[in-house]
């Protein structure tokens, strides 16, 4: 995170610092000396971690030093003894944080495991749930195509939209996909095309999803919750635009991912991610090939993009969620999904072989992994605002 970073995390401490009892000894919090400068460092940590990176006692201290300087914190000793006392009240302090190998990861990810086994230990497989978004170029296409075909400027655009999904243990709730695009409602829309039918549509300039849309999706879940009689839990990542505060749920727990974890133990990320956007890349490329054949312009726009997005969704199958949250291993034995006899993988090479066949014959000499870094080359893209100085302080 660079110094351009700290502004708003200071400035709007209270907005994003989720505080849970698993992660904070909340006597002790109410003891230290400057609480704003401790819940930015806090909450910049958080974040940090929650990207995967390594941080040491050293990077704590110099960070502490910059916010303290930020918040107008003066005379103040960032010395061993406040760093100790300041990750125990934060409950860090049985972390390593400094040079984390990956035997040291593993042995996070085996804790993380016994630890939401224990959580989800009271829930059927049908009450457990699990969000996350991706980044989505949408009309990006094969990187080749015929001399023959027009291609239109965007289609080879990078183009991006914020798609968040979530689903249940059990493969039998995949909620409606959620959307977030730039344009509110873009000329392609016309007066009759309604975003509503295929996804839940949101928009804003940078298509990034943020606390008051992540607000207003979990208070329509729980809202749909309490009208059926049923309680739930969601599992989340650390992001930032998941730090809410003062949400009055009464039918939905929120329980957050330990950092750093979430590549290895969140289902979404085991897969079902993956089988979502190679469905959808299979209809783009099938697309483009149609466009080809035709002598057509090779494009797509926001309407049928929401519809494929939706199609795709709908073809990510309860086996492959099945599977996907098995292999995590978070589900207690006795509420564990069974894995069935056919692998998501299986299902995953179909649609490989599929595109990877299309792009073929858009590309006769695409590589035989050109399919694979197709579907997954967006997997990395950002989908909320980084926090900086800035937006810390």
């Amino acid at each position: 995170v660079g110094t351009t970073t700290m502004h708003d995390i200071l400035k709007n401490s209270e907005k994003w610092l989720v505080v849970t009892a698993d992660s904070v000894d909340t006597i002790k919090s109410r003891h230290c000396k400057h609480p704003e400068m401790e819940d930015a460092l806090f909450m910049w940590f958080t974040e940090v971690r929650g990207h995967g990176a390594a941080v040491n006692d050293e990077m704590l201290l110099e960070k502490g030093r910059v916010l303290g300087e930020r918040l107008g914190v003066q005379n103040f000793a960032y010395s061993k003894d406040w760093l100790a006392n300041f990750k125990s009240r934060r409950g860090i302090s049985h972390h390593r944080l400094h040079g984390e190998a990956a035997s040291v990861d593993m042995t996070a990810i085996v804790a993380g495991c016994a630890e939401l086994q224990q959580t989800l230990a009271d829930y059927s497989p049908d009450d457990i749930y699990n969000f996350n978004e991706t980044g989505l170029f949408y009309m990006l296409g094969p990187s080749r195509t015929p001399a023959t075909a027009p291609v239109a400027g965007h289609k080879k655009s990078k183009e991006r939209i914020t798609v968040a999904l979530f689903c249940n243990a059990s493969g039998t709730d995949l909620r409606k996909p959620i959307v977030i695009t730039r344009a509110k409602r873009p000329q392609c829309f016309g007066k009759t095309f309604q975003p509503t039918l295929y996804t839940e549509y949101f928009s804003n300039a940078k298509a990034w999803m943020t606390l008051v849309i992540f607000q207003e999706i979990i208070c329509a879940f729980d809202r749909d919750l309490r009208l059926q009689g049923r309680h739930c839990i969601l599992l989340l990542d650390n992001a930032s635009s998941h730090a809410v505060t003062g949400l009055q749920l009464t039918n939905l727990k929120l329980h957050f991912l330990p950092p750093c974890t979430t590549s290895s133990i969140q289902p979404l990320d085991a897969g079902i991610i993956r089988a979502f956007k190679a469905h959808y890349r299979r209809q783009l490329v099938q697309l483009y090939m149609n466009c080809a054949e035709e002598g057509r312009i090779q494009t797509v726009d926001l309407c049928q993009e929401l519809q494929m997005i939706r199609l795709a969704w709908r073809n990510v199958t309860a086996t492959t969620v099945k599977n996907c949250w098995h292999h995590t291993g978070i589900l207690p034995c006795d509420n564990a999904v069974t894995a069935t006899a056919t692998d998501e993988h299986d299902e995953d090479d179909l649609t490989l072989a599929e595109i990877q066949q299309l792009i073929r014959r858009l590309d006769p000499a695409a590589g035989p992994s050109a399919a694979a870094e197709y579907v997954s080359i967006d997997k990395e893209v950002e989908t909320m605002q980084e926090l900086n100085d800035d937006t810390i302080v």
